[in-house]
């Protein structure tokens, strides 16, 4: 199967503006992002998507391949562009600000697809280490089914306690997963999904996998031993520096 990885990226980071061109080790950080990506043994191809002209010849400059699009409201939306010119089957949404995200998790991931034949996405997620991680309304929890489904998406405390059980809410944080938001899609899944219009959940939540599954769609979640630091803010830039010199 030919498997198409597609990573996007824009300049204009409502909380670290310019991030994708912030230097990490001497080069940008979105090219940090597609050396380690290049490590994947499954992608046939590597494609940064944006709509920047800055990032485009950061990207092309450094000998990667990068694709102008048009403005998109989500990531998505960009990836959909990018994947209706190409021939592939799986097509694999990497974020642009994970540069110390291990190929071999990339891998795995397309492989639970191939080996999933009737599942329409796949992403990722690990156990929470600690209770306040579960509390914090910026992670997202998932909640999975006996076959590695996922069940729901939630910025909220899921699953909560019954009324009347012995223990209290924090029990909650042993049973749900924290996401990280890698995703494979099947070819026909990925146009299904960009087909649809956003759902009351979705909105709800702001999660925009909510989507898939208030449509039907199937997701299977893989779940790892722990998630890289992104990079978000410029604080959590100087650490992923601290942690690329050590």
């Amino acid at each position: 199967m030919k498997v198409l990885v597609v990573i996007p990226a824009r300049y204009g980071s409502s909380r670290f503006p310019g991030k994708a061109l912030a230097d990490l080790g001497g080069k940008p950080l979105v090219v940090r992002v597609v050396e380690k990506a290049s490590g994947m043994k499954t992608a046939d191809h590597i494609i940064v998507a944006t709509d920047d002209q800055r990032i485009y010849d950061a990207v092309t400059n450094n000998g990667f391949s990068c694709e102008m699009t048009r403005d998109h409201a989500t990531g998505t939306d960009r990836i959909g562009e990018v994947a209706s010119r190409h021939d592939a089957d799986i097509i694999l949404n990497l974020q642009g600000d994970e540069p110390l995200l291990d190929p071999a998790i990339a891998d795995s991931l397309v492989k639970s697809m191939i080996d999933n034949p009737t599942v329409d996405m796949a992403t990722c997620a690990h156990a929470f280490d600690n209770q306040n991680q579960w509390q914090d309304p910026n992670t997202v929890k998932v909640l999975i089914d006996q076959n590695h489904e996922a069940l729901y998406f939630s910025r909220a405390m899921v699953p909560g306690a019954f009324p009347g059980k012995a223990g209290s809410d924090s029990d909650g944080f042993q049973f749900a997963l924290r996401h990280v938001g890698i995703y494979a899609f099947r070819r026909q899944a990925l146009e299904k999904f960009l087909s649809l219009d956003p759902t009351p959940l979705e909105k709800a939540e702001g999660l925009e996998q909510l989507r898939a599954l208030e449509n039907g769609m199937s997701i299977k979640v893989l779940k790892i031993d722990q998630a890289p630091i992104g990079v978000d803010t410029p604080a959590d830039l100087e650490l992923v520096r601290k942690m690329w010199r050590d």
